[in-house]
């Protein structure tokens, strides 16, 4: 056991989750905004790239190696260090847009424009609107840094791609919407997250690295199900096949902890004064039925959260850019989509410690968790590739589609959706149980556990 906290730090991020272990960690993090704040007059792209990226490139690999492994804050921070200073010209291109109601404009600004906006509780009826390019004054190019860096959704900024500028500035919600729709998500999400860890808990599969996914389910798990005051909510679940079943509780798990995580941690940011709220920035996630309509491509490019998108696509933006593909065309969204999801695979990669406690190969781990993104990219090529064959066979929407021919082929998407994930979602369960993810209970409370065992906390004995 560890002895003192730096043992406990070590043993931290050796076993439990990858975190810096050297100083060459942190120097990315300080180089990127000192490159940004260099004016074109002194470096252009191109010297700012050949002097800033090879150093930060070298500490990435040195912080890796002394590490023992990939990080996810290192590995994101390592991407977007070359998307802002070597694949875009931020400060050619790259626009902040802000919004105040008697705005002084700095000069090389554009022309204020004026609209309507009832939901925002910043002004009264009327929003101006203008687009601050890169600062010519070292104060405001600090300020226009400092408001980029954190940006990761971009949201707030033009930056020169047509699908991104045209849904820019986004529309504000009040404070009092936001923390409605927040403890709207927070409720659900504690449920589903208690549901799918009382499932987990119960079912060996998620624990035991000898039982494969299609195994029936063991006596615990029906036992504590059919001697409870349960039975009407969960036995309907177990009449799904073991096979989907537990893909469909690794989703849950997922979806609830990044969903109950974001709710909890951005509510208490209200307090915080205007341009800073939590209030005035997209919802983490977009709405369900872009999954129906457009399948894994509305599901990973629409419904989940978008925090990664265009900073992993970049990569394949600037190589479309570069061959001189059209903008949008097949060549360049292929590169794009091989762009985000390769890189996503890598960063997640970055959740696997060196040592993990199981005495698992740490890069077995990783690679399975890798291999999950990756192979989207073979989904979103069959969901292409059956589009186009249907345009070709004379199948597509013609006219206004009629509601039940909707709702067929928004439950045929939803089938496909299911099965598709059902698949794939073994990859990151085999994962969770090698590093104990499903053995764990973050929660204080649980409300099957009071039903079930008669005691609400779930921490302790």
């Amino acid at each position: 056991m560890p002895s003192s906290l730096y043992d406990s730090y070590q043993h931290l991020i050796t076993h439990i989750v990858p975190g810096p272990n050297s100083i060459s960690y942190f120097i990315p993090l300080l180089l990127l905004p000192v490159a940004l704040l260099i004016p074109p007059s002194v470096f252009s792209k191109s010297q700012l790239s050949l002097l800033f990226l090879p150093p930060i490139h070298a500490c990435f690999l040195h912080s890796c190696l002394f590490g023992g492994g990939l990080d996810v804050i290192s590995s994101d921070a390592v991407i977007w260090c070359t998307v802002l200073i070597g694949l875009q010209d931020v400060r050619g291109t790259y626009k902040r847009i802000r919004t105040v109601e008697n705005p002084e404009l700095p000069p090389g600004t554009t022309t204020p424009s004026t609209r309507d906006n009832k939901a925002s509780e910043r002004f009264s009826n009327k929003l101006f609107i203008w687009e601050e390019p890169y600062p010519s004054t070292l104060s405001a190019r600090i300020r226009w840094v400092l408001d980029l860096l954190p940006s990761i959704r971009l949201s707030g900024w033009k930056i020169g791609d047509l699908v991104h500028d045209s849904t820019q500035p986004p529309t504000p919600l009040t404070r009092r919407a936001y923390l409605r729709h927040a403890a709207l998500i927070a409720s659900t999400s504690f449920l589903l997250f208690d549901t799918a860890t009382f499932l987990a808990r119960h079912d060996s599969y998620f624990t035991d690295r000898s039982v494969p996914i299609s195994s029936p389910y063991p006596s615990a798990l029906s036992t504590s199900v059919n001697h409870s005051a349960l039975p009407r909510v969960l036995s309907p679940l177990l009449i799904l096949p073991p096979y989907i079943l537990r893909p469909l509780v690794i989703a849950t798990h997922i979806y609830a902890t990044m969903t109950l995580g974001g709710a909890l941690a951005t509510t208490p940011l209200l307090v915080l004064p205007t341009p800073f709220s939590p209030h005035l920035y997209p919802m983490f996630f977009g709405p369900f039925s872009s999954v129906l309509d457009r399948g894994l491509r509305g599901l990973w490019g629409t419904w989940w959260h978008q925090t990664m998108r265009y900073q992993n696509s970049m990569p394949g933006r600037a190589l479309a850019q570069y061959l001189g593909l059209q903008p949008g065309g097949r060549g360049d969204y292929a590169l794009r989509t091989i762009s985000a999801f390769g890189l996503s695979g890598w960063i997640h990669m970055g959740l696997v410690p060196p040592e993990p406690l199981g005495g698992v190969d740490a890069w077995k781990v990783r690679m399975a968790v890798g291999v999950f993104f990756w192979v989207q990219v073979l989904g979103f090529a069959v969901e292409v590739g059956a589009r186009d064959l249907a345009r070709w066979m004379g199948l597509g929407k013609r006219g206004r589609e009629r509601r039940w021919s909707k709702i067929g082929r928004r439950a045929g998407t939803l089938v496909w959706v299911l099965g598709w994930l059902c698949g794939t979602l073994p990859l990151l369960g085999w994962a969770g149980k090698e590093l104990g993810y499903f053995g764990m209970y973050p929660l204080p409370v649980s409300l099957w556990m009071r039903v079930v065992e008669g005691k609400w906390w779930t921490w302790g004995g």
